[in-house]
């Protein structure tokens, strides 16, 4: 009997261990909201709309850096590429031509692709590893009086998971007060303000809203007691007192006679920084307009690892720029005035009146805080040697890049002439 009861108990216990089990494993799955990292897993065409993009990100930042009043810029590339690729959808003719061939798309290429394109990144981007906080959002807002599209308004919702809300005016305040907590809610409350009533009349009827959260910590990080008082020469000549960031590390290098190049990977190793700092004597806005995305692939494929002695200025800094006169400029001018043709969003003719964007960007000894807001408006229209030493002093403008690096899809791109910290 006590066989038989010492039998069941062990039959008894087993089960119990195997429900326990099988609890924790699924609390560990799912009980955190911690899943699994993905993959981006384009094809080869896809890879190609990769560069092609990369294509857009360069011409902008070049676009932007031309304009010789400002100093230093911040941009998102991807934000304001996916709040152009919803406006595609809306788009015919010239106009969709236009915008696609400017946003680095061939032509030919299918909406359906690049539909497509636009939701594998926004579906894998947040979630390749689980050491980097992203988020992107879209949103859109249309006038009630407005007949906008059903085939549009889904296609925003399927592929850029937008959902399309009906509000009165956008004159209103409250409007603009929810347009506004849209930006904050996913930009950690770094973005708050991204529309106003200067931007907005009677006859506004949508407005689009990308927006881009990006924060990381360096796979290594720099060590506080190593960051001191240096001196950053501006473009200009004018001599600042920056607070410099110290450590030397094998890292991806390049080098010629008109630049350096190093990679700094954030922790997780799906996301990095590069850094290009053009020679002495060479400003890095005219270095920049001679780059595009094969250039870009050269430099970043001919890196080698080397001991990299590093300094980097800390810096937070906050930009916004109207983007209309700078993506007019690079060739879609058709959508911002009477020639827009807007068929596939509405009945009604429609013109692109504003793009603007809002960034912000902080780079210090742990790591990188990054978030970008883009709005659109549109009214009703009547092998070296891997061993060697290399020394690496950002002591005057350079150029930062944030990427993702399996396929090289850039996120954000600067210029930074006066390294600041925002108080």
């Amino acid at each position: 009997m006590n066989k038989t009861r010492n039998i069941l108990f062990s039959f008894v216990v087993l089960g119990l261990c195997t429900i326990l089990f099988a609890l924790l494993m699924l609390v560990s799955c799912s009980g955190n909201g911690v899943t699994q990292p993905k993959r981006l897993q384009f094809t080869p065409a896809e890879q190609q709309l990769v560069q092609d993009c990369n294509d857009f990100s360069f011409n902008l930042l070049a676009q932007t850096a031309s304009d010789e009043q400002q100093e230093n810029i911040i941009l998102s590339p991807l934000s304001a590429s996916m709040l152009l690729g919803m406006l595609m959808n809306g788009a015919d003719g010239e106009t969709l031509r236009q915008i696609q061939q400017v946003v680095g798309f061939d032509n030919n290429t299918p909406l359906s692709d690049i539909n497509a394109y636009y939701r594998q990144l926004i579906d894998a981007l947040p979630a390749l590893d689980t050491e980097t906080r992203l988020s992107l959002a879209n949103g859109i807002w249309v006038k009630e009086t407005f007949p906008v599209k059903t085939d549009f308004v889904n296609a925003v919702k399927q592929n850029f998971y937008a959902e399309a809300k009906n509000v009165p005016t956008f004159t209103d305040n409250k409007v603009q007060d929810e347009i506004n907590r849209f930006a904050a809610q996913h930009t950690n409350n770094l973005i708050k303000k991204v529309i106003d009533p200067s931007m907005v009349s009677e006859e506004t009827v949508m407005a689009l809203v990308n927006a881009l959260y990006f924060k990381a910590k360096w796979m290594d990080s720099f060590k506080k007691s190593d960051t001191r008082p240096q001196t950053f020469t501006t473009a200009a000549g004018k001599q600042l007192e920056v607070q410099m960031m110290h450590r030397t590390d094998e890292l991806r290098y390049n080098e010629a006679d008109d630049y350096q190049f190093v990679e700094l990977p954030y922790k997780g190793g799906k996301y990095c920084a590069d850094i290009l700092l053009p020679a002495k004597g060479i400003d890095a806005r005219q270095w920049i307009s001679d780059i595009d995305a094969e250039h870009w692939q050269q430099i970043i494929a001919n890196t080698f690892y080397a001991e990299v002695e590093l300094a980097l200025p800390k810096f937070t800094l906050r930009y916004k720029r109207n983007l209309t006169d700078d993506l007019q400029a690079l060739g879609i001018t058709d959508a911002f005035g009477f020639n827009a043709n807007f068929a596939n969003l509405s009945d009604v003719p429609t013109f692109v009146s504003l793009i603007h964007q809002h960034t912000f960007m902080q780079v210090d000894e742990e790591g990188t805080e990054a978030a970008a807001v883009t709005i659109g408006l549109t009214k009703e229209a009547a092998a070296p040697d891997p061993a060697y030493h290399r020394i690496f002093i950002a002591d005057r403008p350079f150029i930062f890049i944030i990427r993702e690096r399996d396929y090289g899809t850039i996120l954000f791109t600067a210029i930074i002439e006066h390294p600041a910290i925002e108080k």
